[in-house]
């Protein structure tokens, strides 16, 4: 007798060491069946073995399910009301910063916090910026920092001269210089299951509310409220809301950004 789909889930989720139900269920279906398709995959059962057996059909089955696209400066008012109204309160404030972007999907956000700071002039002795994912595939691709021309569109002129070069192969790409790259360390990681780190600055996780439970929301959004120093921010995707942030000692001060209250 055929496995259906929620049975599918549960197993899979223990061979992947992955909460599949703390996702959007249906997402989850739809991702799973693309995968299906796209290897002639007829059943559940064919699925998990595969999940099991084979290392690199459990890659590819995570990075068809993660979210693996970004853009740097994306929505650019965002990043200009950080970069006018919160960075150098930080800096004042902290003897070091750390900062933290969670999920780092393509290493687009940390990288463009790394250009932000270099900009204005913080030494890399004065902060931490971090980058986690629980992709490795796209963790591997966000080290080597090569880009299209869709992810560095927001990029000013200047900036885009000033830090990446022009990748040697038959596309044009553009190439982080290691003078930015240096700046940002990757690990894996898997929010919905894993402890968090303290004492956070900032913590960047945009467009992954967007895809989970309410139930996994709040419970993430609590971590990361402990995760964050009073005075620390939390910077959300555009479409991203906190509902009574106030549940979670948090305020909102302005679009997608949430303050720890003191």
């Amino acid at each position: 007798m055929s496995i259906g789909f929620e049975e599918f889930v549960d197993q899979a989720s223990i061979i992947l060491d992955l909460n599949l139900w703390g996702y959007k269920i249906k997402r989850v279906q739809r991702r799973t069946e693309s995968v299906m398709r796209r290897y002639g995959i007829r059943t559940y059962e064919e699925c998990l073995e595969l999940l099991k057996n084979d290392a690199d059909f459990r890659l590819s089955y995570l990075d068809h399910f993660t979210i693996n696209t970004s853009e740097f400066f994306r929505n650019p008012k965002n990043f200009d009301y950080l970069r006018d109204n919160i960075i150098d309160n930080l800096f004042r404030e902290n003897e070091k910063v750390k900062i933290w972007s969670a999920p780092c999907s393509n290493g687009s956000e940390p990288y463009s916090i790394a250009i932000l700071l270099t900009e204005k002039g913080y030494k890399e002795s004065d902060y931490q910026i971090l980058a986690s994912d629980i992709d490795v595939n796209i963790l591997e691709s966000a080290r080597k920092g090569v880009y299209n021309n869709t992810a560095v569109q927001n990029i000013p002129y200047e900036l885009l001269n000033k830090y990446f070069e022009i990748s040697d192969d038959n596309y044009k790409r553009y190439r982080l210089k290691e003078e930015i790259k240096r700046k940002v360390t990757f690990e894996q990681k898997d929010l919905i299951t894993e402890p968090f780190e303290k004492d956070w600055n900032l913590i960047i996780c945009r467009n992954f509310f967007i895809y989970l439970t309410t139930d996994i929301k709040e419970s993430l959004t609590h971590k990361f409220s402990e995760s964050l120093v009073p005075g620390g921010y939390l910077f959300l995707g555009n479409t991203e809301f906190i509902f009574h942030p106030e549940k979670y000692n948090l305020e909102k001060v302005y679009s997608s950004f949430y303050r720890k209250k003191q």
